[in-house]
């Protein structure tokens, strides 16, 4: 991403405030700013999106006419690096924190109603906000507009989906690669270190990492295991779900592999996720209700007697976060859009027997849709 890019998505948010601005249009009335907070690593999504800086901590400021991102000493100079609009040091605003520092801006402008994105906001940092502003005497009413940069975020650029595509070839690389390590014996965290260590080394590095899960044998009923010290046994079967990410932007993936030949019977369940990835796979297009999606999907699930032992729906939105818009679950109101990127993950789950999930990206495209992740194979490994 670029510069004009980015300052491109911030203009657009600027034209929202004011009296003929957007938050106007749905009923709010006149909205004078907007403020997005990023507090030890939370929230650093929205602000990223609109002005290129991914630190841990910062606040953006933005008024109709402009947008200025408030840091402290650490990243002053990243931020000048990459941010496409004004930069300023808490240190030199002569306070302790960037939200003191952008509180205190917001306050003189004596604002009658400020937007913030409340959604990942920490609540020290809220308590901060209402106390600065109640101490100014603008006495502000603050309004929660947290889907306002997420509904932004939704519809993937050309190069958004490129970033995408990238991360997806650095985790099929590296996940080819660490299959070839795996064997009887092998601990699920060695596994998982192996897989984390060849996405870094193959360009997957962002602040906000995403830990790989690993379960093996009966642990594979549990959908999102971290991975332990048990050992990889003979006639194991192994669920991995990895993220890599590029210039912020993820990939979300989950094969599975089998320590030696795998049963009949896995053979025949891994044959229905299959099924069921492709009838869902098949609905993706403008225009099409997201429920409808994940319909399909329980249909495969349910005919094969599974479908009581489905813990989620069929999939979601991915992007700068591993999990957001839209949401393809069967009580979601979401309708897909051209330029969507999901993530179909069928997966049934039963307690002291088995899991299995598989899990590809596409892209919703203006006739149909395009599988992101297909460059890695979808088939059940087998390692000796």
């Amino acid at each position: 991403m670029n510069r004009n890019a980015y300052s491109a998505r911030l203009k657009r948010v600027c034209s929202f405030l004011g009296p003929d601005g957007q938050f106007s249009r749905r009923g709010k009335g006149k909205v004078d700013a907007f403020l997005l907070i990023c507090q030890d690593g939370a929230g650093w999504e929205d602000i990223y999106y609109l002005t290129g800086f991914g630190g841990t901590s910062g606040v953006l400021l933005i008024t109709r006419e402009c947008g200025v991102l408030f840091v402290d000493p650490r990243y002053i100079e990243s931020a000048r690096a990459v941010s496409c609009c004004e930069v300023v040091s808490c240190k030199d605003a002569r306070f302790l924190s960037p939200l003191q520092a952008a509180v205190d801006v917001l306050g003189a402008m004596r604002p009658g109603k400020v937007a913030f994105g409340g959604r990942r906001i920490r609540y020290a940092a809220y308590r901060v906000l209402g106390a600065f502003l109640g101490g100014s005497g603008c006495h502000a009413e603050l309004i929660d507009s947290s889907g306002l940069i997420s509904n932004l975020r939704r519809q993937k650029s050309d190069e958004e989906v490129l970033e995408i595509s990238k991360a997806v070839r650095v985790a099929a690389s590296a996940y080819e690669s660490a299959l070839g390590e795996a064997r009887a014996g092998m601990r699920e965290t060695d596994f998982a270190a192996s897989l984390e260590y060849k996405m870094k080394v193959g360009g997957s590095d962002f602040i906000d990492p995403i830990p790989v899960m690993t379960s093996s044998g009966l642990r594979t009923a549990r959908p999102h295991a971290l991975p332990t010290d048990r050992r990889f046994t003979a006639g194991d079967v192994v669920m991995v779900d990895f993220c890599a990410r590029s210039a912020g932007y993820v990939c979300d993936i989950t094969r599975m592999f089998s320590i030696g030949e795998p049963s009949g019977e896995v053979k025949s369940l891994y044959s229905i996720l299959r099924w069921a990835q492709t009838e869902a796979a098949s609905l993706l297009a403008p225009g099409t209700p997201a429920r409808d999606v994940d319909a399909a999907l329980m249909d495969v699930m349910r005919s094969a007697g599974l479908g009581d032992y489905c813990a989620h729906g069929a999939g979601h939105g991915i992007g700068l976060c591993v999990h957001e818009s839209p949401s393809l679950g069967a009580s979601s109101g979401d309708t897909l859009a051209e330029g969507d990127v999901v993530a179909l993950e069928p997966g049934f789950y039963k307690t002291d027997w088995l899991g299995m999930r598989l899990e590809d990206n596409y892209l919703v495209t203006r006739g149909g849709s395009l599988k992101l992740t297909d460059i890695l194979s979808g088939d059940l490994f087998v390692v000796s």
